[in-house]
């Protein structure tokens, strides 16, 4: 069995332990955050939309339902989502006409089914909510040059997620959530993972053939002990595993320090940079 299959395969049964989960309550985004991001989108002015990474659906149906009350024409939509698991959900979540589904793989850009690659200069728009971090660092100029290939010519990239501008910081946040990764068994997660560091993501962009690189909108992911706990352990009856999480985050010195971790007692808030990055293909 080749490298290549022996990852696909570890990939998609980590995507499949998480099941059904609230990526935006984990995440801490409120309302009007995730109102603001969408707006950002410029629906109005686009015909073809890549939900890449597109998980349960929750950001397609956000795209569906801001459609609906702004009364604009709904763009065609296509989600693509690794997990089997988390496709079938999305399918389960949205059954509205001009939205297509599919189980592929962003870094091949192709249906895991049927072997169909997804076509190319195609899309107004691609986005991907909090989702670069799961791509390894050895695959993600491959990630960034897929997106670009996939956008037509003056197509618009966005993407809200994880980008740390001081390197310690992001170091202790990576071992943090590799403690969670390991207690639900997504060992997959544990070795791959890839927080980006603002200046490299940018240069992964630019390396990709993207131009006006910009940052529009920082902002602070919310993470709490409590919801991490209902969302991804308790449903697994995991005993001691936030203590665990807890323990991990204690010896994260520098988050403490800029005051990204806070404490109360036996639950934690962790205060992590975020950031809506918008990239153009000329």
């Amino acid at each position: 069995m080749n490298l290549q299959n022996t990852c696909t395969t570890n990939k998609q049964t980590t995507y499949d332990i998480v099941g059904k989960y609230n990526q935006d309550r984990i995440n801490g985004f409120d309302e009007d955050f995730l109102q603001s991001f969408v707006k950002l989108l410029n629906l109005e002015n686009a015909e073809n939309v890549l939900d890449a990474m597109g998980g349960n659906g929750n950001l397609t149906h956000r795209m569906v339902d801001y459609c609906l009350r702004q009364n604009i024409n709904l763009p065609g939509i296509t989600l693509l989502e690794y997990s089997s698991v988390q496709t079938d959900l999305a399918r389960s979540y949205i059954d509205v006409d001009g939205v297509n589904i599919i189980n592929g793989d962003v870094l091949s850009m192709r249906d895991i089914q049927s072997g169909e690659k997804l076509p190319i200069n195609c899309f107004d728009r691609v986005v991907i909510k909090s989702g670069t971090h799961e791509i390894s660092a050895q695959k993600q100029h491959q990630l960034y040059t897929n997106l670009f290939q996939a956008l037509k010519p003056s197509g618009m990239f966005i993407n809200p997620g994880f980008l740390f501008d001081d390197i310690q910081e992001r170091d202790e946040f990576r071992e943090i959530t590799r403690v969670k990764d390991s207690l639900i068994g997504a060992m997959d997660a544990v070795a791959n993972r890839h927080f980006l560091m603002r200046q490299e993501f940018y240069q992964f962009l630019q390396d990709a053939g993207f131009k006006n690189v910009e940052g529009k909108i920082s902002f602070e992911y919310l993470i709490s002990s409590e919801v991490v706990d209902r969302e991804y352990l308790s449903p697994r009856k995991l005993e001691g595993a936030i203590a665990k999480i807890l323990d991990a985050q204690t010896q994260a010195i520098v988050l403490q320090q800029h005051g990204r971790i806070l404490f109360d007692g036996n639950k934690s808030i962790m205060r992590l940079p975020g950031e809506i990055t918008v990239a153009l293909k000329s």
